[in-house]
């Protein structure tokens, strides 16, 4: 199959193309299901299957992030306790938002990646694109 992941909807094929035994229609969303986690994990095992590979490394670059905001607006919420007392909602609230729409964001990725579809992130999928070039397995 000589389509590129930059289709919009990319249908994957039935053959076992990955290299870990699963087909690509469960091993892609699988790289979402525990976030950045399952997303290295995946990135790591999988060498043949480009569409794994760049569910698994846009997994690593959204979730990562919305990982990263959700620790650091925590940590300035604890920070707030000591220094400005009144602040410390705001980041609490920072946080909860940020969870909430990355749990969003997490069920449409599992939801599409499922489907088939190459749905890329807007600065998630950029990233991807570099970590899947550049950091190639020589197979």
């Amino acid at each position: 199959m000589a389509t590129s992941l930059h289709s919009p909807n990319r249908m994957v094929s039935g053959e076992p193309l990955s290299s870990t035994g699963l087909s690509s229609r469960i091993a892609a969303p699988l790289a979402y299901s525990g976030w950045w986690i399952t997303g290295v994990i995946l990135w790591l095992v999988e060498r043949r299957d480009p569409y794994v590979r760049f569910h698994a490394a846009q997994s690593v670059a959204a979730f990562g992030l919305v990982a990263a905001l959700i620790a650091a607006f925590a940590a300035l919420a604890i920070a707030s306790l000591s220094l400005l007392p009144s602040a410390f909602t705001l980041f609490v609230g920072a946080a909860a938002l940020t969870w909430v729409g990355g749990m969003l964001l997490w069920v449409v990725t599992m939801w599409k990646a499922a489907s088939g579809d190459a749905w890329r992130i807007p600065v998630a999928a950029a990233l991807a694109d570099r970590l899947t070039a550049s950091l190639s397995p020589s197979a």
